[in-house]
Parts: structure tokens; C-alpha cells; sequence
């Protein structure tokens, strides 16, 4: 998980909080709301429900309080006996090596060194939980976008920094095991979709640090007599990436049992899709197959003064769930049941970071709003209890965005440290839970709705193609020529009707085509367009349509613009003539092309083809 910066353009949601007896959102109130959940069947005795909460004893040590549904004060075993009552039944807990500046002041974060990752594992595996160790063998965040080494392994050559990342496993999970921490779980890196450990351009360097971790772990089990799995993993499926990562696991020969995946919901594409591709390693390479970590928003509200990854100025990510307990429940189930649908070797999912709320409660109407951010800010600084400290910054390139945290409205627990409904999900998930006669769900916030924009095609024609509006990932061949610009996309700002669209941007010059063959029997002319918004794609930018058939090469064109948002074009190719025989099968390819500088930006959606009269 990282903090995503807010790109392309600025819309504000007007949000429209439904107040129930329960409260909105659970901000400051007793919560007395209720979620319903059906009972997940099949799924396993053992399959995980767990989650990630790394921050929690820097923010206990910040002074924030913790209550169950009752409002009763939880001390350290009250709030995870709560959690495993709630079914969680493993604890995901990250460990950096060194989250400290030279002169001892902490990068934040959670301060989630080793020392840490003890405490927080005793208490777990006193809860009865089950203990996942990620290591990120950094010094601070690792993720898609940044896997920096350990201050201590700069300048190391790939071998000697293997070396060092086995023996620092080794010393951690002897450490760990010594102090009574159940570990039945390590990940071997964190996110580690463009690298590992300093390790990005070559996947022979990344795979010998992978394997030097897992040999380090499989020693452990061995010498200690315990199981203990080894997970890799791996973010951004909506790419449909995955298999080529499994591939080169395979041909370098990394030892692992487990294939994890991030999937959060705003960015990474549809359920049946990650499904598809953890099925595919699961039953390709006999791996097991989870997902290491997802969230889901409550509110859209910021507890602490300095805004959070999904806020009401955002632009471009999905909210398919509703914005309450009952919406985390709802993508909870939907992301277990993604997980069975894999196969037997599916074997659970993690929430990340359920307990990162915020120290002191903000509310920027309050008359003393000012002095609780301030109060907020210092106790950040000295505890590590935000996202990161100001002595980060010479180490991590996104620490200038430091503050408190950025997802204190995706957690189990409201402002004021209530637990929420959606605490009990996983229980729910193996008993069902429904709501009584009169007794209303949970508050939730109203989101906008897509536009009420239809197509019209003439009367009596049939769209031939499959997939027109993109709802699916079915149809559509997307080949990123330069860049990696474009996806079908849940993009609530820039549909045109329903939920998704073709949906494409990149911060460098990029070029893609998306085809589609379709075939006919019979017709030889045919009418193929589609509406297309976007911009910034610069003067000389290539933004067209064609089609041509039966496996000609010389496609028949149309152009079109970038207007501005919401300004849709429309491109259309009239009355192709295919050939005069209206008989037999033929094949119409009809593709989308767009060339543009970097920065530019847009969407396709609700493309139509159908048989024409002709001129």
C-alpha cells in the first residue's frame, strides 16, 4: 500500500451523508448500526480472514484509545480479542530494518522495525491468531513505486546484498520465534511488482534476493521443526501481468508456496479478472494463491486534518460498494468469495491497516480545530503515529507528504476509536448475519450517479459487438505500444453511461491500440463508431477509429479531438463496404488508436458496430 498522489484533473463530489439513528459514518457516536452479510459457503475451516495492523502500538503509545461496540476501553488484549472474535485469524505485520535517521529519530510509519513486529506478535498469537511477517527489506515503505535497500546494504553488490537479506531474515525469525510469535507466514518482499530490495532491471538480480529470503525461511522451519509458508507478492493485476511474474519465478527457480496479491478496489480492475489470473498460477505452478492485502472506504470524511488517499476531491477511482461498514462487509465477502472461486488453492485474505485512526479527533468546523492538528502534528513527530516524519525525507522520495494517516476513513474504527460494524465481517462471512423486522442498515454516503446518457441506434439494428460499453473485460484486445497508458476502468468522472470505460493516461508519451474481430454472416456494409472525451493530448496527437474486414490490413478511418472532460466526440465510420457477397462468414476488425505526448488523457466508451443499408 501507498500513498497515491491525486492526478489528472480536479472535480469536487458533492457528497450527501444519510443520517440514521446509528450516526453517519460512525464519527464520534456509539454505534449501534448493523451490517447484513450472506454466509460465504465452502469456504474453508482454515481459510485466512486476516488483516494488517502495523500502526496500532504507535498510536496507542500516542495516546488514542480504542472501545468495542458497547463503548467499553480496550487495553492491548480487549482490542485483539475483539478482532479475533470478530474472525480475524492471522495478523499481517511489516517489518523495516532500520526506520530511523542517524541521529535515532523515526521515519514513522508505525516505527515497524523488529522490535515492533515482537510486540505486536505476542499479543496476536496470545489472541489465537496466526502471525504473517512482510518484510520489505527497506528502511521504510516498499512498493510499486519505490524499493529502496536498507542504508546499511547501499552500495552492495546483488550477491553481498542476498547475503545480508538472509541473514537479517534469519536473525528476525529466530528473534520472533524465541519470543513465543506464532509464525506461519513470511512474505519475501513487499509489492515487489518492479523490484525488490534496490533490485528493478533485472529479474535474475530480484529473483536471487527472493530465493536467498526463502532459503533463509526454510531453514528456520526446518531447524525449528514448524511450517512456516513463503509468500511473494505482487500488485497492479488490472495489468494482467501476473503470469509473466509467475513465469520468471519459475525459470530462475525461486522456492515459494504462496502467490499474493494486492487488490484494492478503487485501482486494480475487476474481481473476476484477479480470479482468473491467481487461478491460472494456482493451477499452472501448484502455488496458493491470496489476497495479501485490500480496504474499502466508510466515509469519505478526514478525522485528522491532513486528507486521505480517497477524499472528496478525487477523481478517477471506483467506489462500487457503498461508502459505510455495510460497503466493507460488501467487498470483504466479494473478495473472499474471488478467492475460493480460484480453486482449493485459494487460501485467504488481509484487510490493510483496520486500526490507523487518528491520534487526537480533527473537525475542521470546530472552533479548536487549529490547536487539535497541532497537538496531532507534534505527537506524529515524536511517536511515528502518521504516515511518516519529517526525518524520512532523505530517504523516501514521497516523505514530503508527511502528516498523519492517509486512511483513517478505511478502518474498522471511527474518529473517536469505535469500533464499527464491519469489525464482525469475517464472522459474518462463516454464519451469515441478517437484519431483524424494522431495523435499518447501516448509514451509508450517497454516491453520484453516471450520467443519464443513452445510445441510440437506428430502430432494428443490432450492436455487433461484444462488449460495447466496456462493462466487462470480455471483447477487447488493449496492446499498450508505448507506455502503459490504457485499461478498462471503473471511472465513476469519466463514463458516459454505466460504471466503465476504456480509460487511459501516462505521464510519458504513449501510443495503444484496442481491437476487436468480429464475426458476420452475411451483410457487406456496416456502420462502426463510438464517443470519445478526454485531453492535454498535445497538437500532434493520433486519436482515431477504423475497421476493415476480412483480414484486410488497410483499415478505413475516422479522427477525432480532444475536447475537454465530459465533452464527448463522436467518430464514425459510415456505411463500410465490406465486399458485394452477402453471403458466408467474414471477419469485421474494428480498432481504437490513440498517440499521444505525455500527460494526455481520456476515455472511449459505448463503441457500436452494426449492418447498414449502404449509399
Amino acid at each position: 500500500m501507498t500513498k497515491k498522489k491525486i492526478a489528472l484533473i480536479s472535480l469536487v463530489c458533492l457528497i450527501t451523508v444519510i443520517f440514521t439513528g446509528c450516526g453517519a459514518g460512525g464519527d464520534g457516536m456509539k454505534n449501534n448500526g448493523k451490517i447484513e452479510l450472506e454466509k460465504l459457503e465452502g469456504m474453508p475451516e482454515d481459510f485466512i480472514t486476516g488483516a494488517d495492523v502495523s500502526s496500532y502500538i504507535s498510536i496507542i503509545e500516542s495516546g488514542a484509545k480504542y472501545y468495542d461496540e458497547e463503548g467499553n476501553e480496550l487495553d492491548d488484549a480487549g482490542f485483539f480479542k475483539l478482532l479475533y472474535d470478530g474472525g480475524m485469524n492471522y495478523c499481517r505485520i511489516r517489518v523495516w530494518n532500520d526506520p530511523k535517521d542517524e541521529n535515532g529519530h523515526t521515519y514513522g510509519g508505525g516505527n515497524c522495525d523488529i522490535n515492533n513486529a515482537v510486540r505486536l506478535g505476542k499479543l496476536a498469537t496470545d489472541a489465537g491468531m496466526k502471525v504473517l511477517i512482510d518484510f520489505h527489506y527497506s528502511d521504510f515503505w516498499a512498493d510499486p513505486g519505490k524499493q529502496t535497500e536498507p542504508k546499511a546494504w547501499k552500495g552492495m553488490t546483488t550477491e553481498e546484498r542476498a547475503d545480508a537479506l538472509y541473514e537479517f531474515t534469519r536473525d528476525s525469525l529466530n528473534t520472533l520465534l524465541d519470543e513465543g510469535v506464532d509464525v506461519c507466514m513470511v512474505q519475501v518482499g513487499n509489492e515487489t511488482t518492479n523490484g525488490i530490495c534496490g533490485a528493478k532491471d533485472s529479474y535474475k538480480n530480484m529473483t536471487d534476493l527472493m530465493s536467498a529470503g526463502s532459503r533463509a525461511v526454510r531453514e528456520i522451519s526446518s531447524e525449528r521443526d514448524k511450517e512456516i509458508l513463503v509468500a511473494l507478492h505482487y500488485t497492479d493485476p488490472q495489468h494482467n501481468e501476473y503470469a509473466k511474474y509467475a513465469d520468471y519465478l519459475d525459470r530462475y527457480g525461486v522456492d515459494y508456496d504462496v502467490f499474493a496479491s494486492s487488490y484494492y478496489p478503487y485501482w486494480h480492475g475487476t474481481l473476476s479478472n484477479l480470479t482468473r489470473q491467481l487461478k491460472d498460477i494456482a493451477e499452472k505452478y501448484d502455488k496458493k494463491v491470496m489476497v495479501a492485502e485490500t480496504s474499502y472506504i466508510y466515509t469519505l470524511k478526514d478525522h485528522d486534518g491532513t486528507g486521505n488517499t480517497e477524499n472528496p476531491d478525487k477523481t478517477g477511482d471506483v467506489f462500487d460498494y457503498d461508502i459505510s461498514p455495510q460497503g466493507q462487509a460488501d467487498l470483504i465477502r466479494a473478495v473472499a468469495k474471488a478467492v475460493l472461486d480460484t480453486g482449493e488453492n485459494g487460501i485467504g485474505m488481509f484487510w490493510w491497516e483496520p486500526a490507523w485512526i487518528p491520534v487526537n479527533y480533527y473537525d475542521e468546523a470546530s472552533s479548536d480545530a487549529a490547536a487539535v492538528y497541532e497537538k496531532n502534528a507534534r505527537i506524529w513527530e515524536e511517536k511515528g503515529s502518521g504516515w511518516a516524519t519529517k526525518y524520512a525525507i532523505g530517504y523516501d522520495k514521497d516523505a514530503d507528504a508527511y502528516g498523519g494517516s492517509a486512511v483513517d476513513n478505511e478502518a474498522w474504527f471511527d474518529g473517536h476509536g469505535h469500533a464499527l460494524p464491519s469489525v464482525n465481517a469475517y464472522r459474518y462471512l462463516r454464519t451469515g448475519a441478517s437484519l431483524g423486522k424494522g431495523i435499518e442498515r447501516y448509514a451509508s454516503e450517497e454516491k453520484p450517479s453516471s450520467p443519464e446518457v443513452k445510445l441510440s441506434l437506428p430502430d432494428g439494428v443490432e450492436n455487433l459487438l461484444l462488449n460495447p460499453g466496456f462493462e466487462t473485460d470480455d471483447g477487447w484486445v488493449i496492446i499498450n505500444i508505448r507506455g502503459n497508458a490504457c485499461e478498462i476502468k471503473a471511472d465513476k468522472d469519466n463514463v458516459r453511461t454505466d460504471k466503465k470505460c476504456l480509460k487511459f493516461w501516462d505521464d510519458n508519451d504513449f501510443e495503444f491500440t484496442a481491437e476487436q474481430h468480429v464475426k458476420i454472416n452475411g451483410g457487406s456494409h456496416f456502420t462502426f463508431g463510438g464517443f470519445f472525451e478526454g485531453g492535454d493530448c498535445g497538437d500532434t496527437a493520433e486519436i482515431k477509429i477504423g475497421i476493415s474486414a476480412d483480414g484486410g490490413e488497410t483499415f478505413t478511418e475516422a479522427t477525432t479531438k480532444d475536447a475537454g472532460w465530459k465533452q464527448w466526440q463522436n467518430p464514425e465510420i459510415a456505411d463500410f463496404l465490406a465486399d458485394n457477397n452477402a453471403d458466408g462468414e467474414r471477419e469485421i476488425i474494428v480498432k481504437i488508436t490513440v498517440k499521444a505526448k505525455a500527460g494526455g488523457w481520456g476515455a472511449w466508451d459505448d463503441m457500436y458496430l452494426y449492418e447498414s443499408e449502404g449509399k
